[in-house]
């Protein structure tokens, strides 16, 4: 009987210790998640001044210069949509979802925030560096 009862109390703590482990692991990725998500963010800003810079300069070019100033425009708002669009799909809350399922969530939403910052900079890059030349 002893060691029925000492299995059950090793059962018991492996459980507990997974379960803490998936809580860290959740954790930890939403605050990665969140992390992205706040150093790209104020790069909106970025983007809007971008905007308006490049359509102030739109009607002195050529042609062939508005049609690349048009491009660098609908790239950066692309890019905010991207992030507008994130942000009003993630799920912070999670609810309903077992351990095994946040995780997996997190780790997407993890990916797609870091390719909605990789977009991001680089439209603000281009239009920079049409900006500058």
């Amino acid at each position: 009987m002893k060691s029925v009862f000492k299995l059950s109390l090793m059962l018991f703590a492996f459980l507990m210790i997974s379960c803490e482990s998936k809580e860290k692991e959740i954790e930890k990725l939403k605050s990665e998640t969140i992390a992205v998500h706040d150093e790209v963010m104020p790069k909106m800003d970025d983007i809007m001044k971008l905007k308006k810079s490049l359509r102030a300069k739109e009607d002195s070019v050529s042609s062939h210069d508005s049609t690349k100033i048009k491009g660098l425009i609908l790239s950066l708002e692309k890019s905010d949509k991207v992030m507008m669009n994130w942000m009003r799909n993630y799920d912070p809350q999670m609810e309903g979802m077992s351990d095994e399922e946040k995780i997996e969530y997190l780790k997407q939403q993890k990916s797609s925030i870091q390719e909605v910052s990789e977009q991001m900079r680089s439209s603000i890059s281009e239009a920079e560096a049409y900006l500058n030349q």
